[in-house]
């Protein structure tokens, strides 16, 4: 019976530490790598097509048009990977990458696909991404002024289409804790605008990205 009750006490006393350690919710685990999530949406490459699919599955979380500016706002982002408990404040510069896009127009270049820088003078970027405690990402609006777009209309049209759009856009100047650093891939992102894209068709009249058509018709 003594042994029986050392046993039990033994017992009773691992459950009580155990209790005392922190729980596996608690605990941290990975890496903390940033990158862009954005970059990986195809699972081919870092390319970033715009529009994505459908438009009112689209505007949540790829575009949106805003008639009062002519500007289409492309959502970009980053995250952290991992989990910690205490989810501390960093921020990115964001910026162009002239090496991407170059990259990008020589691929379609070899398949013989039309495409064309979409002119950085065109575009508004944010110079920095800034992440709050607490928060693993955020994601920031890039800017493409549709309306000057569309007074370059003729110079962008190729074989009765018009030219894929590309975009370079990468981070870097990683500021925030030490353990926090950019990831080794998806630091930079290609954006692909289509303007031939069925997608602008599908939006109902009523709908602000509706007007996008309206300013790139489509050539018959």
């Amino acid at each position: 019976m003594k042994t029986l009750y050392k046993i039990l006490m033994l017992a009773l006393a691992l459950v009580a530490a155990g209790a005392c350690q922190k729980s596996d919710a608690t605990k941290d685990y990975g890496f903390a790598k940033v990158y862009i999530p954005q970059a990986g949406v195809t699972g081919l490459d870092n390319s970033y097509p715009i529009p994505m699919g459908p438009f009112y599955q689209n505007r949540d979380y790829c575009c949106k048009y805003d008639p009062a500016t002519g500007k289409l706002q492309i959502v970009v982002g980053v995250i952290r990977s991992g989990y910690f408990s205490q989810q501390q404040a960093y921020s990115v510069s964001l910026g162009l990458c002239k090496s991407e896009t170059e990259r990008k127009l020589s691929e379609y270049a070899a398949k013989e696909i039309p495409a064309t820088e979409l002119t950085p003078d065109l575009c508004t970027i944010p110079a920095t991404i800034e992440v709050k405690q607490g928060q693993s990402g955020e994601t920031c609006y890039v800017d493409v002024d549709m309306k000057a777009l569309a007074l370059q209309r003729t110079a962008l049209v190729s074989g009765g289409r018009y030219k894929l759009l590309v975009l370079g856009l990468e981070i870097s100047h990683l500021n925030g804790p030490v353990n926090y650093e950019l990831a080794n891939k998806n630091t930079s992102v290609v954006v692909v605008l289509d303007l031939n894209s069925q997608h602008w068709d599908t939006v109902p009249s009523d709908k602000p990205e509706s007007e996008v058509r309206n300013l790139f018709p489509l050539i018959l």
